[in-house]
């Protein structure tokens, strides 16, 4: 899945909040928590509502940036039901941020559709929090 998200920051803004978990939390709108376990390891706190029931879960999760080549690569694995991997490319336009994700899931079960709907929504959200953001 491609998504393209365009933000009125530059790219150093951007990255930090992709990268430092701290920041990442404090925009995303269903992780609340985050935890790290070792370099670039990190346990996440998850609260999603499905069919206007919350759901609370924890997962293991990396994050890998590369500030000279404005990447940030995120790994997770879902309870061993899915795995989720995340690629953000940084692009600095006229001081502005364009980022091309690629989201690639993996699971056994029929999940993709529904998963991919949620991101969509998630992200949009998620940047445009970054944005808001100083």
């Amino acid at each position: 899945m491609q998504l393209d998200h365009s933000i009125k920051k530059p790219v150093d803004h951007v990255y930090d909040y992709l990268t430092d978990a701290q920041k990442f939390v404090s925009v995303h709108p269903v992780i609340y928590k985050i935890e790290k376990l070792a370099t670039n390891e990190l346990l996440v706190y998850e609260k999603l509502k499905f069919l206007f029931i919350p759901i609370k879960f924890t997962y293991k999760a990396t994050i890998t940036g590369n500030r000279n080549l404005k990447t940030v690569v995120m790994r997770a694995n879902v309870k061993g039901m899915a795995k989720i991997q995340m690629h953000f490319k940084l692009e600095d336009i006229s001081g502005q941020t364009k980022i091309k994700e690629t989201v690639e899931f993996k699971s056994f079960l029929p999940i993709k559709a529904i998963m991919q709907s949620v991101f969509k929504k998630q992200h949009v959200q998620l940047f445009q929090n970054i944005g808001k953001n100083k």
